[in-house]
């Protein structure tokens, strides 16, 4: 193993660069004109919407170094950033990444940290064209997406309203589920669990098919159901009430966790499926027209920005937010 200081910066571009190019496969309609190696990445015209997002993972606080796979971190940290696209209902074009390296990180580590970003890459599209090295005593990474849509809006938190379903993508949950083993130290590689903690799977295609057929709601679900779910209610000035039992969840959530499964899926954070509203017989439509898994869970509601949740026999149910908060203990 080589060790990351006893490398140049440049020699390990140069690596990082080689991993991208023979395990990349090159898109015909890319819009880059220049990538990594020069001081500025080169983009043609796009002529078109265009999104922007970052998000930060940072060893310690986001993961553990000694406790995850390189390859599923690299994996990770763009898939969250795809997700914040997919949830505008757009296409990722182009990447760039940022990493805070300590010293005794090793060079054979980050490459397998790209090698996860190129897996990520060759089924979800866009490019990596650039970004910055520099020497940290926490290991951290930090990713920036453009993402682009040929519709004249995107998919926003504002936009609901009284009369409107609340609806998911997919299971909620199971990363909350994983991440609680793994704290345990029982997760295991092969389970369903690790797969949805550290290998999620941006709605990239859902979401550009829902804003095509005229969604005009939504984000994805990072901070748990519950959190996520207000900021749309605060955003759009109504409020929203959740059915519980109606909120999907996978069998092993319910096999493993019987008394906890219900409150991890609408506190829980980290599942990165689409939280989307709009009137009922469109999302029916959607679901019945293009085979999207669209779950119904509840209805948007004249009000002020508050969540409530029901159960099967419309008793109201007292919600622990949980989720997800930089700037608070979790």
């Amino acid at each position: 193993m080589t060790k990351i200081s006893d490398i140049s910066e440049f020699d390990l571009i140069s690596r990082l660069e080689s991993i991208l190019e023979n395990n990349v496969t090159p898109k015909k309609d890319s819009k880059i004109e220049l990538s990594i190696g020069d001081d500025a990445a080169v983009v043609s015209n796009l002529d078109k919407l265009q999104v922007v997002t970052t998000d930060a993972m940072v060893e310690n606080v986001h993961f553990v170094s000694d406790q995850v796979d390189m390859r599923d971190l690299g994996w990770k940290s763009l898939a969250v950033n795809y997700s914040d696209i997919a949830s505008m209902g757009c296409n990722p074009i182009y990447s760039v990444v940022t990493l805070g390296l300590r010293a005794d990180i090793s060079v054979e580590q980050i490459e397998d940290l790209y090698l996860g970003f190129s897996d990520l890459l060759n089924i979800y599209g866009g490019d990596l064209v650039g970004g910055d090295i520099v020497k940290s005593n926490t290991f951290f990474i930090s990713v920036t997406v453009v993402g682009s849509t040929d519709k004249p809006e995107t998919m926003q938190r504002k936009t609901a309203v009284p009369g409107d379903v609340i609806a998911v993508t997919g299971e909620l949950g199971s990363s909350n589920a994983g991440l609680k083993l793994l704290l345990n130290n029982q997760l295991k590689k092969s389970s369903h669990f690790y797969e949805a903690h550290y290998l999620p799977k941006p709605r990239i295609r859902e979401g550009i098919s829902l804003l095509d057929m005229g969604i005009k709601t939504g984000m994805d679900i990072s901070d748990g159901l519950v959190n996520d779910l207000k900021k749309i209610c605060v955003a759009s000035t109504v409020d929203a009430t959740i059915r519980i039992d109606d909120i999907p969840v996978h069998a092993e959530l319910k096999k493993h966790f019987p008394d906890q499964y219900q409150e991890m899926s609408i506190s829980g954070g980290e599942d990165y499926e689409l939280l989307i509203t709009g009137h009922e017989s469109l999302l029916r439509y959607i679901s019945d027209s293009t085979g999207l898994n669209l779950h119904i869970i509840g209805t948007i509601e004249t009000g002020s920005g508050n969540v409530n949740a029901i159960d099967s026999s419309g008793s109201k149910i007292a919600l622990d937010t949980g989720g997800w908060d930089h700037f608070t203990e979790n």
